[in-house]
């Protein structure tokens, strides 16, 4: 309960903070409705009176007391109907800028978490579980919370009323109710318990519908046929877990109607013993009207108060998913003693790095020792899943190694603000990002923050060297025309001309070190002959790392290194290499003797 409390209290205050006056407008709203009901059963009962006594004295319509009370009770519920408006206005306001909130802490958290969160399933569980409830929990809790106290105000204003006829009208009115809060609280827990378990088969399901829906996979699940196969594996894994979320509920709705009949049963009994007191002369017609009118209105109240507290229940257990998230802690931070660091001036150090992703039991990087100089290009190479993108991912600090350090000119980088540390690196990943934006601002991306004079040249400049600029010159709008297949008026890019613009991206972050993960994979050999036979004017000035399987393009490098199963196997300059026979030897006259004259590779 305590744990719950403390849910409760950081959730109203995320609420206050997205939208603090209109907090206290909902607030103040739902104060004057709880109180209107009340006032409006009273002017009932006193109309009711007003025209029993003038039916009984011969009186006609046009006395003043019975239009004073018709006014009355027009005006009182007018007041409630536009408060009732004014309250959805008011809440649907809240809502949106909470919504907004959350969204913007949930973006926040999420960028800020360390990159090998993404390598773990129960990572996506629990960020699914708070995108799911997060943008509209906290809101829940306070309109239940609104809803509970105004529901228990108006309650205690019938009871009362109801408890001047007889103290056992009051008795049944609440009790009638208290197996219907147990109901709700119980399967509360079971649907929440249920939901938790089966987030990984809902993300599943998310999974084979994007497979089904989405652009990447459109092309091959046409070619091959998988349409129905995929339906299948879909309509399988959606079933499973609604077909017990259902089972579950027709218990719940089975025992609701249960509890249904003891209501109409409660008020039976109420109208009998209301139309016998009647009848009897003990109370009046407008008494009769009022104490049936009060007393559904009381059972309106609790189904109102037990509906709030089994929803702040549920509240409390969904709410805790979206804190579990906010809560993950970054590990990949500036560590004391803290390093100023913004250039590159010697080298930086690689010592015994190893690094193995969670849930493998083989290293991926093992016991590495490298040095890279100012002003040094260095080509990595070696068959797939050798390491050579985890080993980049590590420099740039993305990830953290296991044991073993990494230096910037004899600063430990665990001693510098990552975000610092990283814009010294621009890289060009192997499975870089297509954004569906303008063409200029694609290429602005790669330093968006960067305070250029002349930034439409610069971006220009990057767009040559990248030989992409023809193409952005021919499209109908240049640099302002939208590239993708998204939106409209856009114009899609081959794979080939994506990766010219994310090789434009990189070109225009002025950072010392440049990293390219198979920067030509997708070229023509025309443009890949381009760019690598300019390759040293087009990285001059900075520290590069090029990792290909084209080993005609890596001959270029001040150094080769070797990867082979997370280790360096071997190290040296093409001539040096190829003199060893080694792995490198091997490859290499493996590639150009089968492939002479072909972009192709085995590795």
């Amino acid at each position: 309960m305590k744990q719950k409390i403390n849910l409760f209290r950081e959730s109203l205050k995320l609420v206050w903070k997205s939208a603090p006056g209109w907090t206290v407008a909902n607030i103040v709203l739902s104060a004057i409705r709880s109180v209107l009901p009340l006032l409006l059963v009273v002017l009932i009962k006193m109309l009711i009176d007003a025209i029993t006594a003038a039916v009984k004295e011969g009186q006609g319509f046009e006395d003043n007391q019975i239009i004073l009370m018709i006014v009355a009770v027009a005006v009182v519920y007018f007041i409630d109907e536009i408060s009732s408006d004014l309250g959805n206005w008011v809440r649907k306001n809240q809502s949106y800028k909470l919504e907004i909130f959350m969204y913007g802490l949930l973006h926040r958290k999420s960028i800020s978490l360390d990159l090998i969160n993404f390598e773990k399933p129960e990572y996506f569980d629990i960020l699914t579980r708070a995108s799911r409830e997060a943008p509209w929990r906290p809101n829940s809790i306070l309109n239940n919370l609104i809803t509970l106290l105004k529901g228990a105000a108006s309650l205690l204003l019938m009871t009362g009323l109801i408890f001047t006829l007889h103290w056992s009208m009051a008795v049944i009115l609440l009790a009638v109710n208290i197996p219907g809060i147990w109901m709700r609280l119980h399967y509360a827990g079971v649907l929440y318990n249920f939901q938790k378990k089966q987030t990984p088969e809902a993300r599943k399901s998310a999974y084979f519908n994007w497979l089904l829906t989405g652009d990447r996979p459109s092309r091959e699940l046409r070619l091959f046929g998988l349409g129905d196969y995929f339906i299948k594996m879909f309509r399988n894994s959606f079933l499973r877990h609604k077909e017990e979320e259902m089972d579950i509920i027709r218990k719940r709705t089975f025992i609701e109607m249960i509890s249904g009949l003891f209501k109409a049963a409660a008020l039976l009994f109420v109208l009998i013993f209301i139309a016998g007191r009647t009848t009897g002369g003990v109370i009046s017609l407008g008494e009769m009207a009022m104490f049936l009118l009060a007393f559904r209105q009381g059972m309106t109240y609790i189904k109102e108060i037990f509906g709030s507290v089994s929803g702040l229940y549920e509240d409390s257990l969904f709410i805790g998913d979206t804190f579990e998230f906010l809560n993950l802690e970054e590990k990949i931070k500036a560590e004391e003693p803290i390093a100023s660091v913004k250039v590159f001036n010697d080298k930086i150090i690689l010592e015994n790095l190893t690094f193995t992703y969670p849930g493998n039991r083989s290293k991926t990087i093992d016991n590495v020792s490298l040095q890279i100089k100012k002003g040094e290009i260095i080509a990595i190479v070696g068959p797939n899943g050798a390491g050579k993108s985890t080993l980049v991912r590590l420099l740039c600090r993305l990830y953290d190694p296991d044991s073993g350090e990494i230096r910037l000119d004899g600063n430990e980088i665990k001693n510098i603000d990552p975000a610092e540390y990283r814009k010294l690196f621009s890289v060009v990943f192997q499975d870089f990002m297509l954004y569906n934006l303008s063409a200029g601002e694609n290429i602005r991306l790669g330093d968006i923050g960067a305070n250029v004079v002349d930034q439409e040249n610069k971006i220009r400049s990057a767009a040559g060297t990248a030989g992409v600029d023809k193409l952005i010159a021919s499209l109908p709008e240049g640099y302002s025309a939208s590239i993708g297949n998204l939106f409209d008026d856009s114009r899609e890019l081959s794979w080939g001309e994506w990766q010219k613009i994310a090789l434009a991206r990189s070109l225009y972050r002025d950072a010392p070190i440049l990293i390219l993960d198979e920067p030509s994979s997708a070229l023509d050999a025309d443009a890949e002959y381009e760019i690598f036979s300019r390759f040293r004017e087009i990285v001059k000035g900075r520290t590069s790392i090029l990792i290909s399987h084209r080993f005609t393009n890596v001959t270029l490098a001040d150094r080769i290194i070797v990867i082979d199963q997370g280790a360096i196997a071997e190290s040296g300059t093409h001539d040096e290499l190829m003199e060893r026979k080694g792995i490198y030897h091997s490859m290499y006259t493996k590639q150009s003797g089968r492939f002479a004259g072909s972009q192709e590779s085995d590795y």
